[in-house]
């Protein structure tokens, strides 16, 4: 496991090596975020500064300069005895440095010997995160004179621009990363079915998976979703205020985090035994969406035809219901569909939940072998629409992009067959 993080900083070196300019890289473990006056949430590791080091230490600083006699620096800290008191004493990171072949240098003033790191580099890719010394070098460059910055790189890039080249796309240790996390979710799912009657609030689904995942050494990789009826017209609903009925939906968007890699997934699950016809075929109009648009997914595709091909789905089975009237084309031509199916059809997933990307504005462009991407369509409707009252219905899942097409890296986790669905809450509230 440990050769995985050198490799990748030996793969960083080279590809800055071969940069027609000197480069050089510097990346700040995040700091304490705070929750109010002087409390903070608990401490994560910043996900470019993990996928090169693996470590979760904190108040350190990785720099990376192939023309420098020591291509590898660990900045850290002297230690604080008061600190350790309060908060223990921070593990050493010599084994660290050891690993990845670092010059070690302790220092109090960062941004002093920071800049000492990078005089003589020509571009350097810095973050943006407020308290990092990493951003605090970027304000401190960016601020000289040009009399003040010679020597200095002239060229100050953000550092997701270099690092989404290399996170892009997954190793074998991060697919098998991203599967353990996708298959802690599904286990929390069927463990969540007896809850999943008319009554129950959906605080109480929330709060059960949140639990299980922490009881499970995860963590929930982002807010949990749990949208009963009309709640799930609202994209990212957070209020949790309703409870369950007979005959509607309850979309749960739930995923973890293990081991620092995310899953996502999303299931629409029926409650009661009053499911209205209209609403079952609503349901397999966005479940046929999501399987024609993961057949298309391979090497090469661009993911707005992934996008499309999904629409193309969800329009015509608006039409079939009603609510869209008139040819498909013409429907498509004026994205008849979007007041219905207003969001993308996935993102990248990693470290990050909405992980980084080589597109613009860190959107998925091109499909490439190794990425792993969300696939999740839906439908909305905030008020009743021909035959539907307010309801949502989405269904995702995590896919790996292989040589040859997909790989459901959540296939085997979780039902999406409504049938099935239907059949296990069945057997739950028996």
């Amino acid at each position: 496991m440990k050769q995985i993080y050198s490799a990748r900083v030996k793969k960083a070196l080279k590809l800055l090596k071969d940069a027609p300019y000197k480069a050089t890289v510097v990346i700040s473990s995040n700091p304490h975020a705070l929750r109010s006056r002087d409390t903070h949430y608990p401490y994560r590791p910043n996900s470019d500064l993990y996928y090169f080091t693996g470590s979760y230490a904190e108040r350190i600083t990785l720099v990376l300069r192939p023309h420098a006699k020591d291509p590898v620096v660990l900045l850290t800290y002297p230690e604080d005895k008061i600190k350790a008191v309060w908060d223990g004493a921070q593990p050493s990171i010599r084994p660290l440095a050891k690993m990845l072949k670092a010059e070690v240098i302790t220092s109090s003033d960062h941004l002093k010997s920071l800049l000492a790191l990078v005089h003589g580099s020509e571009v350097v890719y810095l973050q943006s995160i407020a308290g990092t010394a990493s951003a605090a070098l970027k304000a401190d460059l960016s601020s000289r004179s040009s009399l003040a910055n010679r020597g200095m790189p002239q060229s100050l890039i953000e550092l997701e621009r270099f690092t989404a080249r290399l996170r892009a796309i997954k190793d074998r240790e991060e697919i098998t990363r991203i599967k353990e996390a996708a298959a802690l979710t599904g286990d929390a799912m069927l463990n969540l079915f007896p809850l999943l009657r008319p009554g129950t609030p959906e605080l109480e689904i929330a709060a059960f998976l949140d639990y299980f995942y922490r009881t499970n050494g995860a963590e929930p990789a982002f807010s949990t979703i749990a949208a009963a009826g009309r709640s799930a017209a609202t994209l990212h609903y957070h209020n949790l205020s309703r409870r369950l009925a007979d005959g509607e939906f309850v979309l749960i968007d739930t995923g973890c985090e293990l081991n620092m890699y995310a899953s996502d997934v999303t299931r629409t699950i029926p409650i009661g035994e009053s499911l209205a016809p209209q609403m079952g075929d609503l349901y397999e109009i966005v479940l046929r969406a999501q399987l024609t648009a993961i057949k298309k997914i391979k090497p090469g595709v661009l993911m707005s035809d992934v996008h499309e091909t999904a629409a193309r789905e969800l329009a015509a089975g608006l039409k079939y219901l009603g609510i869209l009237k008139g040819p498909l084309p013409q429907l498509m031509k004026k994205q008849a569909y979007r007041p219905y199916f207003p969001h993308g059809i996935g993102h990248s997933l990693g470290i990050d939940v909405h992980d980084v990307s080589l597109g613009a504005n860190d959107r998925v462009e091109k499909l490439e072998a190794g990425m792993v991407v969300t696939i999740e369509p839906g439908l909305y409707f905030s008020k009743p629409v021909g035959p539907l009252p307010p309801c949502g219905v989405r269904i995702e899942d995590d896919v790996l992009v292989t040589a040859k097409g997909a790989e459901v890296l959540t296939a085997g986790v979780f039902p999406k067959g409504l049938q099935h669905l239907i059949e296990i809450g069945q057997r739950a509230a028996a």
